[in-house]
């Protein structure tokens, strides 16, 4: 006849606080009765839960039932925090791009917020920003920038080519 290992109460206390008792009990084969007995007799402070079934059904992997129950309601508590982040960034982003831009006074911050948003799309946090110039501006503007400086180049080289006269040596 195959006997089912006990369950040790204070681990299916732990478990029971972390998912509700009516979730907890069937997980580890303890009648629902006998999960409340133990939880009345030992006074146990165990939150308020929806009723109704359990989002998902936990097999257990290995021999550690409670760890395996516990790891997997820990992912499922961590999907839903990163879906709660997600959404409140999204909420900032929208009204941050309703506003004017964010003044960038040095290089570090606009470092910042660029490693922010290479974590943001799933990047490792590895940007690199060197302190160069650069400059927005209309076609016509580009061009005659373009202009100017073919021209201060040509005038550079006419320089450089340009020989001086040999100084004269003093008597």
């Amino acid at each position: 006849m195959n006997k089912k290992e006990p369950v040790h109460k204070e681990a299916f206390k732990m478990l029971a606080m972390e998912i509700g008792l009516n979730a907890a009990a069937p997980r580890l084969g303890v009648p629902i009765n006998t999960a409340k007995s133990w939880a009345r007799r030992g006074g146990w402070k165990l939150p308020k839960r929806p009723g109704g079934r359990p989002q998902c059904t936990i097999v257990a992997t290995s021999m550690h039932p409670v760890a395996d129950a516990l790891g997997t309601t820990h992912e499922e508590i961590a999907d839903a925090t990163k879906t709660a982040i997600l959404q409140t960034i999204h909420k900032a982003a929208q009204l941050a791009a309703s506003r004017p831009a964010l003044d960038v006074s040095t290089v570090a911050e606009l470092r910042d917020l660029a490693s922010s948003l290479d974590r943001l799309c799933g990047g490792k946090p590895q940007v690199n920003i060197s302190n160069q110039v650069g400059m927005v501006c209309d076609e016509a503007t580009r061009m005659r920038l373009i202009k100017q400086r073919e021209e201060l180049l040509a005038k550079s080289a006419a320089l450089a080519a340009m020989t001086l006269p040999e100084p004269q040596a003093q008597l």
